[in-house]
């Protein structure tokens, strides 16, 4: 009898542990892209420098060709385990969230932009 009784409140503390679980943000690298700073970017009429205002600067810029660029904004955002208590279980179940946002600049104004797997 005891060791059912034991065995109970083992599990019953496991699972009230677990349950007390939840998330919390540990790093945020990069700068998102909101639908609201996408609605800013005009095809054709914004340029380099009203990019770079508007959404900073990118995580990498390739030269294409001549005046032709590829500017690259990343976003990584890392959400730790916290257990009650408050500890943060780092490395381990990490929920990792990613966003690749592509602008093709061509002849100093904007061809295309789209978010890409990162």
């Amino acid at each position: 009898m005891n060791t059912r009784l034991l065995s109970f409140f083992l599990f019953l503390g496991a699972t009230l542990l677990l349950a007390g679980c939840s998330y919390t943000l540990t790093s945020v690298q990069g700068g998102g892209v909101t639908q609201a700073q996408i609605q800013e970017i005009k095809p054709g009429r914004t340029n380099g420098l009203d990019l770079i205002m508007l959404l900073g600067p990118p995580a990498s810029a390739e030269n294409l060709i001549g005046q032709d660029w590829r500017l690259v904004y990343a976003w990584t955002e890392i959400k730790s385990l916290t257990i009650p208590g408050g500890y943060q279980a780092v490395g381990l179940y990490d929920k990792l969230e990613r966003q690749n946002f592509e602008v093709i600049i061509k002849d100093g104004r904007v061809l295309n932009y789209r978010f890409i797997k990162p």
